[in-house]
């Protein structure tokens, strides 16, 4: 006896996945240090700003690159981060995903999100 398997091809996940799914990211973002998710924030918007395609492993180089960045228990808020960008106009959603090329995330699959304020940070140094 062989079993069938289904694949589903169209990319959306059943609407009880997805509100899981949604469930979490809240609970890692409610859980995450505020000034740490204040910061990630601004980390995306400078990450952004220098390149023009990020993921979470360039917010966090950016994080790294201060003095004294503030910690989180859990970098599973990170996806709030990221999808608040979205939110703000700063990055939006590709279809790429890419494996992660910090050691300590062990390879990890991350989505690449496009910069939105990439061009006009070009633009504005071209003019001045």
């Amino acid at each position: 006896m062989s079993t069938q398997f289904q694949l589903d091809f169209s990319g959306k996940r059943p609407a009880e996945v997805q509100e899981k799914i949604a469930d979490g990211m809240r609970r890692a973002d409610a859980h995450a240090d505020p000034q740490w998710r204040h910061f990630c924030d601004a980390c995306v918007l400078a990450a952004a700003r220098k390149k023009l395609e990020i993921t979470s492993d360039d917010v966090l180089t950016e994080m790294e690159s201060l003095p004294r960045p503030p910690t989180t228990h859990a970098l599973a808020a990170l996806g709030p981060v990221m999808k608040r960008g979205w939110e703000m106009g700063i990055l939006a959603p590709t279809e790429k995903v890419v494996r992660s090329e910090r050691p300590e995330k062990k390879g990890n699959y991350h989505k690449v999100w496009r910069s939105k304020v990439y061009a006009e940070t070009r633009s504005e140094a071209k003019a001045s």
